[in-house]
């Protein structure tokens, strides 16, 4: 199903489907990268870290509450660990690694 879109597309826009869908997947990958980033930016906002790291010390000190702190530093090292597995697979893309669909 998805290969016939990709060729009718390629008919309409004139350009070849490996092209489309690996501009397709970049923008999908690149637009998760921003989801997690606007995550990430809204925990340095609540804690006053540049990092979580810096979140676990700021816990280990006690100058914030473990919970739910605790728990926020788990999701901002998942997220972290997440956008910097997307952003290769975008590099990837932009190196020209084939795309097969």
């Amino acid at each position: 199903m998805l290969d016939r879109i990709i060729k009718e597309a390629e008919d309409v826009l004139g350009i070849p489907g490996e092209v489309i869908f690996r501009e397709g997947v970049k923008k999908f990958l690149l637009s998760k990268v921003e989801e997690n980033n606007s995550l990430i930016k809204s925990l340095k906002e609540k804690y006053g870290a540049s990092g979580y790291l810096e979140l676990e010390e700021k816990i280990r000190r006690g100058g914030v509450p473990e919970h739910p702190a605790w728990e926020d530093v788990i999701l901002w090292e998942e997220l972290s660990t997440h956008t910097e597995a997307l952003q290769g697979l975008v590099r990837r893309l932009e190196a020209g690694e084939a795309v097969a669909f």
